[in-house]
């Protein structure tokens, strides 16, 4: 059967050329993850987890800014100094 002009169209278009990359990017994952000991995929994994909650945790503090908390560290001292007073 031979092919148009549009399907070869297709392939060449974007979508066309991502779609046949992420193939190639599976295959050559699979055969290098393959090739690791357990230990590395362990490692390579924690590495990942630590940098996924480093990531998330800059995310959270630039949401919140750095001023919040300064303003809860002075409420909290002000109530200890409260009851301090209290006790004498």
């Amino acid at each position: 059967m031979k092919k148009t002009k549009k399907q070869k169209a297709d392939k060449k278009s974007t979508l066309g050329g991502a779609a046949k990359s992420l193939k190639k990017l599976r295959k050559g994952t699979a055969k290098r993850l393959g090739g690791l000991s357990t230990a590395q995929k362990v490692v390579g994994g924690a590495a990942l987890v630590a940098l996924g909650l480093s990531y998330f945790n800059k995310r959270r503090n630039q949401a919140v800014g750095p001023a919040s908390g300064n303003i809860d560290a002075t409420a909290a001292e002000e109530n200890l100094a409260a009851l301090d007073e209290n006790q004498v």
